[in-house]
């Protein structure tokens, strides 16, 4: 007959040594991911939509919603992105990722890699042009600002730019007119045809 040992429990000392390991392996791992958060600069390319932060413009959207509609009282508006034609300002692409272009059969490939022409028409009620208007855009990527293109349409209501890359983009911006400011954001792509 086989006799059966009885297994010995660790001593107190390898319980010690193990449970320092781990405490100090699991402090080098948290050290080591502040340490890579910091070296990837996180928070330095922040959303600027609006020609803003958004930290602004979330505490503020409620307001921009009111100064739309107030706008919208006064003004109509039209975009002429390319062949593309816009009505009236709005905020709801805020609230659709990005990757909703892919299904979308408005606002989809309005840009493209070369040559745009961005266009505002601003009347009043009554259908007369505004030409006292200022309008400012910011066209960028949803994943950089290395590329923004601000217009800023003071004295004109065109102006051509270039788009540098294929891609998801937004074109967010402000209209206005004497004290009156109306705020857009447009999610579109850019395409190469």
């Amino acid at each position: 007959m086989k006799e059966t040992q009885a297994k010995k429990p660790l001593s107190k000392g390898v319980i010690y040594t193990l449970f320092i390991l781990k405490f100090v392996s699991g402090l080098a791992l948290i050290v080591w991911t502040v340490y890579m958060t910091f070296q990837a600069k996180v928070g330095q390319d922040d959303d600027n939509a609006f020609l803003s932060t958004y930290h602004k413009v979330d505490r503020k959207y409620n307001d921009m919603l009111i100064a739309n509609n107030k706008f919208a009282s006064k003004y109509n508006v039209t975009f002429y992105i390319n062949d593309t034609k816009i009505e009236g300002l709005t905020l709801k692409d805020v609230f659709l990722p990005q990757m909703v272009i892919s299904n979308r059969k408005i606002r989809k490939n309005i840009l493209k890699v070369g040559k745009n022409i961005f266009k505002v028409v601003v009347t009043n009620k009554q259908g007369n042009i505004i030409k006292s208007q200022t309008t400012n855009v910011l066209i960028t990527k949803n994943t950089t600002h290395k590329q923004d293109i601000k217009l800023d349409l003071n004295q004109t209501n065109q102006q051509n730019f270039d788009v540098a890359s294929v891609g998801f983009w937004n074109i967010t911006g402000k209209v206005a007119v004497g004290k009156d400011t109306g705020y857009f954001y447009i999610k579109t792509n850019a395409t190469n045809n």
